[in-house]
């Protein structure tokens, strides 16, 4: 089958809602180039001949919704190599025809011609466009953190030098290259703990290396606190927001993780060696424990629940609710430097963006109950996160540091 013939079929089979979205992607770059101006022409045409009682319309008068389609598929295509460069990997509202941010276009092609041939003809042609409404350019979060001493003393993690910040107990507390590192000195061990709390605001994230080994990624709004040496015979650390840990293996002293429900009960990790997220978040209806490599037990005032690699316990008023077949990727894309959604309704992205960005979110009407997937860095400013809402139908204002969602 030549070129022209596979385009051809790709047109009609997407007026069918029948293509994948690379076909769709296929089809707007083939469109962009000039010399297929001819053969989109010519599609269009055929398609607007096709509408029932339609009458055959002339080039001439055909024209000016032709220009004004094709200028619309090429600023599509320019919308879309935009998205790609921001790292905005297929993004879709509910299936799979939103997945291509311009998918949308080649409808306007059809429809705008139905429009153009029940206007009796005229030769005026106005292509009206929804404006978007341009956020205020918010930065992504940084990497930054409070560190509280055992003397209250705080320190601001990223205006901090690296080196050696303090002294607790028989422990040096360094800062090397963006995150804190508990080294043990050779001083005598004191008898009595010292603690120490890691705290990040909304739109920000810390890493912490524990004096065991043990490695801590904080994300936004979230906090550790955690003894400068770990004595006796286990390792507690106490967390609210989200944290991931790869726990170093010390089979004489377990690994412990304490953390509370929105409800207020109080629950418990307990680990030898593993790498695990804990997302015990006040405005998230559970809190969820994830485990990706080793095993942990979860323990509240009912219940225990051993978990497997793959699997995530989800705690509300002490009740524990096992889940199977977890992707664990979307999990802790946070960590990676991404947001990851999987058919996630809207409020649970916007609690996400509201943490990250540090913006207050309001819900206007009725909220939608579409369910978004894809892939998003949370390196780029808010703007550019808004606008891929936007290009898939979420109606977004902003004003300051308050966006509003509404249908």
């Amino acid at each position: 089958m030549d070129d022209s013939k596979n385009i051809e079929g790709l047109f009609k089979r997407y007026l069918d809602n029948q293509c994948s979205p690379d076909e769709i992607r296929l089809l707007l770059q083939h469109f962009n180039a000039g010399e297929n101006e001819d053969l989109l022409r010519s599609l269009m045409r055929e398609q607007s001949n096709l509408i029932q009682d339609a009458p055959l319309i002339s080039d001439e008068t055909s024209k000016p919704l032709l220009d004004a389609a094709f200028k619309k598929i090429q600023n599509a295509i320019a919308v879309d190599n935009k998205i790609r460069q921001i790292n905005v990997h297929p993004f879709y509202r509910n299936s799979w025809f939103r997945a291509c941010a311009a998918a949308t276009i080649i409808l306007i092609v059809s429809t705008t011609a139905y429009y153009f041939l029940h206007k009796n003809n005229e030769t005026v042609f106005a292509l009206k466009q929804t404006p978007m409404h341009q956020a205020k350019e918010i930065p992504p979060g940084t990497n930054n953190a409070v560190l509280t001493l055992d003397n209250g003393t705080a320190i601001m993690l990223d205006s901090a030098a690296n080196g050696t910040l303090a002294q607790q107990g028989n422990t040096d507390v360094q800062k090397i290259n963006g995150q804190i590192a508990y080294r043990k000195t050779d001083m005598e061990m004191n008898t009595k703990p010292v603690y120490n709390t890691i705290t990040t605001a909304n739109g920000n994230q810390y890493q912490l290396i524990l004096s065991d080994g043990s490695k801590v990624w904080l994300n936004a709004a979230s906090s550790i606190r955690f003894p400068a040496s770990f004595t006796g015979k286990e390792r507690k650390v106490a967390i609210t927001g989200e944290a991931y840990f790869e726990v170093a293996h010390d089979a004489s002293k377990p690994f412990k993780v304490d953390f509370s429900d929105k409800a207020g009960g109080t629950g418990e990790i307990e680990v030898l060696g593993t790498h695990f997220d804990v997302n015990a978040y006040d405005d998230e209806s559970a809190s969820k424990t994830t485990l990706l490599e080793g095993s942990v037990k979860i323990k509240t005032a009912n219940q225990v629940q051993m978990l497997t690699p793959g699997q995530q316990a989800a705690i509300t008023s002490n009740t524990i609710t096992l889940k199977k077949d977890v992707d664990v990727s979307q999990v802790v894309a946070w960590k990676d430097g991404f947001f990851v959604f999987n058919n996630t309704d809207i409020q649970t992205i916007m609690r996400q963006v509201a943490r990250w960005y540090d913006i207050d979110v309001i819900f206007e009407g009725k909220i939608p109950s579409d369910g978004f997937t894809g892939k998003i860095s949370r390196n780029v400013p808010l703007s550019d996160f808004l606008k891929v809402l936007q290009l898939n139908n979420v109606h977004v204002r902003t004003e300051g540091r308050s966006v509003t969602i509404s249908t």
